[in-house]
């Protein structure tokens, strides 16, 4: 009798494997927040001028099947001007940069994603604490550890 493939194995490589899910809304909402401090902003303009591009730059990632973007740029411009209606379009340059700038969060490790803006103090130092936390907590597994391989002793003689 055949045997059934595992319904819970990988159907990918790690090579070909698509990115999970991306909450568009969520990102747009980040976008909303801090596009005036963004480098590619310029001015003057509304944050609806840039969503066509961004919602550009995500499609693409997610449908590049984790190509780099370098390998990608050589197509892009003319995929751009098909996929962005001419009024919504932005100038070539312009959009590049803001396409950077949505892979470089997207492909940044989740707790090294590059920095937007100094983080207040106050997190440091809980971030500070947690480190401190958990290292404590595996001091203590590794002493237990350490017992339980050398079975019940008492911890103070006398």
């Amino acid at each position: 009798m055949p045997r059934l493939p595992d319904p819970f194995a990988h159907a990918w490589t790690d090579t070909t494997m698509p990115c999970a899910v991306i909450d568009i809304q969520s990102e747009l909402r980040f976008w909303e927040d801090t596009f005036a401090c963004q480098p590619f902003h310029r001015p003057g303009t509304p944050f609806r001028c840039y969503v066509p591009t961004l919602k550009f730059a995500y499609d693409t990632y997610l449908l590049s099947r984790r190509r780099s973007l370098h390998e990608l740029l050589p197509t892009l411009p003319a995929r751009y001007d098909a996929a962005i209606v001419r009024g919504t379009r932005l100038d070539w340059p312009w959009a590049r940069a803001i396409i950077e700038r949505v892979w470089a969060r997207l492909n940044a490790p989740l707790e090294e994603d590059p920095p937007l803006f100094a983080l207040p103090p106050a997190l440091l130092e809980e971030r500070a604490l947690l480190d401190h936390a958990m290292q404590r907590r595996s001091d203590v597994h590794a002493i237990m550890a350490n017992v339980n391989q050398k079975g019940p002793t008492r911890l103070n003689p006398r």
